[in-house]
């Protein structure tokens, strides 16, 4: 009996994944937890298992296009076995079909002069093929389709697609590529026709307006959760901000000592954001009520017990949390090497569900950027963000004496519904505190 293989769910986010890329032909035999695609989820690229033995029968979707949880990938079967009865099941859903013909354009009555029966009459126009469906001025193709046209110089406005809502696909290219390779047929001996008595003004070649020139970038599943779970956020939950001035002189003298520290024991260096990792994990456990969760369904705020912090880190693709477990109760070097290697696992797409799954708590940092001071966007379902700044040189006064000191400006951005401002205000202080004493986060 054929078995369908369908989009699993690969992260709590995924509403739909795109085919990146096959890893098996149609026709290979195939035993369970064989690899047979990669998937590019909202979190990162990884693979498509199978868990029955079987023959590739068909696959169904192209690589580049996206199908919704539960949509038809492939068919796995007995060698021979008739597919249609599944492919029949799932049409409408994930299974590309092909467009149906373009009626015949409606006939447009206007006056016309009337031809003598002696004049030739002109051939009939020849209708060109519907275009390629155009979304927000981007013509919908899959990306391997678009990089076969541009490999072949086939301009895809000509095309007509095949995929699902007309999207291009590979097949599509390859049959304009059949196509143009075709002899063309012999043209009908052209009728000389009397030269009209006013020329045709010929038509301007004007250079293509400025704003034409562009390049056009597939939104990626990534960007797509991006978007929604961020917009979600800011126009559902009461954001509001607190801001507040620490004085990180004792913290970069701390972070100098303790790396010499760690370069003599051959550990890898402790960086300012894990300096802020440790003092916002260890306030959380002061302060539950910032460590915590808006369950609207569940109709509960939910006070978390574990401390497990987010870090944004940026891609090429956007942006990704994964999440330290456990922050409060590890070392300033264990939190560094773990966030070191998260962000190195991001970049590359090997982030796993359990590395971005669970983080009562987000920090973002553009420190690095020169940026001494932005909002950041809460993360759902956490109540808490915080925005780290720059540390900037800058006077301030000591004991009524001007000096140069080292300050970074943090912002918590708090969802009303759970923290109020004297809440969110006393976990700053203890963030603050721990910050310009970090010998107190040892202890």
């Amino acid at each position: 009996m054929a078995i369908p293989v369908e989009m699993p769910k690969m992260s709590d986010t995924m509403e739909e994944g795109v085919l990146a890329a096959w890893l098996k032909e149609e026709g290979d035999t195939i035993s369970a937890g064989d690899v047979v695609a990669q998937v590019e989820t909202d979190k990162a690229t990884m693979d498509l298992e199978v868990y029955d033995d079987g023959v590739l029968l068909k696959r169904v979707i192209e690589e580049g296009d996206s199908i919704p949880i539960g949509g038809l990938i492939a068919i796995l079967g007995k060698a021979g076995e008739d597919v249609s009865a599944i492919l029949a099941s799932y049409s409408g859903g994930s299974a590309p079909v092909a467009p149906a013909e373009a009626p015949a354009p409606a006939a447009v009555e206007e006056s016309a002069p009337v031809v003598p029966q002696s004049a030739p009459v002109a051939p009939a126009p020849v209708v060109a093929p519907a275009p390629a469906p155009i979304v927000e001025g981007r013509i919908k193709a899959s990306p391997l389709a678009r990089k076969l046209a541009k490999d072949k110089g086939i301009d895809l406005a000509l095309l007509q697609g095949s995929g699902p809502e007309g999207r291009i696909v590979k097949r599509d290219i390859e049959a304009a590529l059949v196509s143009a390779s075709a002899p063309a047929p012999q043209a009908a001996p052209q009728v000389q026709a009397p030269a009209p008595q006013v020329a045709a003004q010929a038509p301007s070649m004007a250079p293509a307006a400025s704003g034409d020139n562009y390049e056009s970038v597939r939104i990626s599943q990534m960007r797509k959760t991006i978007a929604k779970r961020l917009a979600e956020s800011k126009f559902t939950n009461p954001h509001f901000y607190l801001t507040i001035d620490v004085d990180m002189g004792n913290a970069v003298d701390f972070r100098s000592r303790l790396n010499e520290k760690a370069a003599a024991k051959e550990l890898g260096k402790v960086s300012f954001n894990d300096l802020v990792t440790k003092a916002c994990a260890l306030s959380l456990r002061q302060h539950p009520w910032v460590n915590a969760s808006w369950m609207e369904a569940e109709g509960e705020i939910r006070l978390h017990h574990d401390v497990h912090v987010a870090i944004a880190v940026a891609v090429d693709e956007g942006l990704i949390t994964p999440v330290v477990k456990h922050a409060d109760r590890k070392g300033l070097a264990q939190i560094g090497a773990e966030t070191k290697d998260l962000a190195t696992k991001g970049r590359n797409k090997e982030l796993t569900p359990d590395d971005w799954s669970g983080s009562t708590f987000t920090t973002s940092n553009l420190g690095m950027f020169g940026i001494e001071e932005f909002t950041a966007i809460i993360n759902p379902p956490n109540a808490c963000i915080l925005a780290i700044g720059a540390i900037r040189d800058t006077p301030v006064v000591d004991n009524g004496a001007v000096v140069p000191g080292k300050r970074m400006k943090v912002t918590l951005s708090c969802d009303h519904r759970v923290v109020d401002g004297a809440t969110g205000s006393a976990f700053l202080g203890s963030v603050r505190g721990y910050l310009e004493d970090p010998v107190t986060m040892l202890l």
